[in-house]
């Protein structure tokens, strides 16, 4: 047996083989400034959550287009049924300007002004315009339950709520209109980025969104009471944003089924949901995942494929290269957990296993 003090000797054969050109890139990028990786605090967790900021801004959006319309909303008139145009215009209204609201927030959190303008201008066309045509939906759903509810209920003097069980039947009522109502409100943005998957997560959310804020509307009525519904519109209204947010936000939560959460860069801490195949990453607005301030990213520096539930990242020839666990690749399959480099940016990629 030979010492362990013996010079390693390499032959003409050893020092041209490939092995060797391998094992000095694998030298040389072990041996490279990495990106640190710092733990993320709690408060940047939820600020960069989806459900968190999506949340404010269709609460907002809403608040919004209540101030707006409401002083232009009289309860006695309504009753009279006049003033039909403003009641017919305040559900598009609301709907549009949450729309608006989602879109912009969406591309602000991302640092992407272009994404920014197209969904919030989007999410406003669609909101409003589909909008007119679910408020129909909407008041042909309310005025059957009303029907109902004057069926079952006692008679009741001008001013006076059902109460018992057809105050509940009012409730059902109000909360399935809504729920129509509240679809246009969340698919802007899917429709902006001409996401299927985007787009359906938004209509579940506006449905779950619309329902509960509906639900919540004839509670809150009843609490604050009197003839005007102010502040009950003012309450509900809000509500009903922050909950078609909320839930556009959770939906993208519960059917993620690949996402990148990044732990070294200018957003670190913040979800990117992997939606397209395949998902562009790179310093270019038009990118699927824009990384901008990093002066080493390409506009077009990597791609991450589906190849039937499994991720395959692509290095797309970078001067600087794509690292995934400290090592260069070309091509590679990505497993739960692993850490990808671009630039400085550190990007932990996670995968929710099939069952």
């Amino acid at each position: 047996m030979s010492s362990s003090k013996e010079p390693m000797r390499l032959d003409r054969e050893d020092l041209y083989s490939p092995k060797v050109d391998a094992f000095l890139e694998e030298r040389d990028a072990l041996s490279r400034d990495r990106a640190e990786v710092a733990p993320t605090s709690l408060f940047f967790r939820i600020v960069y959550a989806s459900w968190f900021y999506l949340a404010v801004a269709g609460g907002l959006g809403a608040f919004i287009a209540w101030s707006v319309l409401e002083p232009f909303i009289d309860d006695q008139a309504l009753h009279r049924g006049e003033n039909v145009l403003i009641a017919l215009l305040f559900f598009p209204t609301v709907a549009g300007s949450i729309g608006l609201f989602l879109g912009l927030i969406d591309g602000i959190m991302c640092h992407n002004l272009q994404r920014a303008f197209t969904c919030a201008l989007v999410g406003l066309g669609v909101g409003f315009g589909l909008g007119l045509v679910s408020t129909i939906a909407a008041g042909l759903i309310f005025a059957m339950m009303r029907q109902i509810v004057s069926a079952i209920g006692p008679k009741l003097l001008p001013g006076q709520g059902p109460r018992g069980f057809a105050f509940l039947v009012l409730m059902m009522g109000r909360g399935a209109a809504w729920a129509v109502a509240g679809i246009p409100a969340g698919i802007g943005q899917g429709i902006a980025l001409k996401e299927k998957k985007v787009t359906m997560n938004g209509l579940l959310g506006g449905v779950l969104g619309g329902l509960l804020g509906g639900l919540l509307f004839d509670p809150i009525a009843l609490m604050v009471g009197g003839l005007e519904a102010t502040l009950s519109r003012a309450i509900g209204f809000t509500v009903i944003g922050v909950l078609v947010g909320l839930f556009v936000g959770l939906v993208e939560q519960w059917t993620k089924t690949a996402w990148l959460i990044m732990r070294a860069g200018p957003l670190a801490g913040k979800q990117f949901v992997v939606y397209r195949n395949p998902t562009v990453l790179g310093s270019s607005p038009k990118a699927d995942l824009y990384l901008f301030k990093d002066a080493d990213i390409e506009p077009r520096h990597a791609l991450i494929h589906n190849l039937g539930g499994r991720y395959e990242i692509e290095d797309c020839n970078t001067p600087s290269g794509t690292f995934v666990n400290g090592k260069p690749v070309q091509r590679q399959l990505l497993h739960p957990g692993d850490q990808v480099e671009l630039g400085k940016t550190v990007l932990e990629f996670a995968l929710r296993e099939a069952k």
